[in-house]
C-alpha cells in the first residue's frame, strides 16, 4: 500500500512537473501523420527530379579549426528539389516547422538556450500560409521540397538561424493543411 501511494505522489509530481514546462504556443499532435510525410518503412529511391539529402550532407565532419562548414554536397543541391527525412521539432512556428535528425522539442522562455536542436536542423516552410500553424507530426517523416542553402531566421523563433531552409511542395503543403482542419 504504501509503495503504490509512493508511485501515485511521484506519478503526481513527474506530471505537475511535466504540465509546468508545457510550451503554451506548442502545436497540437495530428491524430495521424498524412501518408505523404509517414515514414514507416525503408524508402525507396526519390522521384528522378528529387535528389536524397541526409543530415550528415549538411557539414563537414569532423569539424575543422573554422568551425562548422558546409559540405559540397549541400551547395551541390542548393536550388533543387530534394527528400529529407527526420523529425519534426515541438515548436509554435506559422508558416512551417522545423526538421532535426532526431527528436527534440524547442524550450520555454526560461529555457531558451538549454534546448537539444542539433545546428543542422532545418526549417520548413509552408507555401502560401504564412499563417497556418502545422500541428506536430510524431515519429520519422519525410519532406520534399525546394532546398535553399544560407541562413535562414524563422519569424517565430528570433535568434536561431538555420543554415538552410526547405520550401515544402505545394502539394504536401495542401495535405497538411488538410489534416490541421
Amino acid at each position: 500500500m504504501f509503495r503504490r501511494m509512493v508511485a501515485v505522489s511521484l506519478l503526481s509530481a513527474v506530471s505537475a512537473l511535466a504540465a509546468a514546462h508545457q510550451h503554451a504556443d506548442l502545436p497540437p499532435a495530428l491524430k495521424r501523420t498524412p501518408k505523404a510525410f509517414a515514414v514507416e518503412r525503408q524508402l525507396g529511391e526519390p522521384p528522378g527530379d528529387v535528389a536524397e539529402l541526409r543530415f550528415r550532407d549538411v557539414f563537414k565532419l569532423p569539424a575543422g579549426p573554422r568551425g562548422l562548414e558546409l559540405t559540397d554536397r549541400l551547395i551541390e543541391l542548393d536550388g533543387r528539389r530534394v527528400r529529407l527525412v527526420g523529425y519534426m521539432v515541438q515548436a509554435g512556428v506559422d508558416g512551417g516547422f522545423v526538421l532535426s535528425p532526431l527528436p527534440a522539442v524547442l524550450g520555454d522562455a526560461d529555457e531558451g538556450l538549454a534546448d537539444d536542436l542539433p545546428p543542422s536542423a532545418v526549417l520548413v516552410e509552408m507555401p502560401g500560409q504564412a499563417k497556418l500553424r502545422s500541428g506536430h507530426m510524431s515519429g520519422l517523416i519525410q519532406v520534399t521540397g525546394r532546398l535553399r542553402v544560407g541562413s535562414a531566421e524563422s519569424v517565430d523563433l528570433p535568434g536561431r538561424v538555420f543554415p538552410l531552409r526547405l520550401e515544402l511542395d505545394p502539394a504536401l503543403g495542401k495535405i497538411l493543411r488538410k489534416a490541421n482542419k
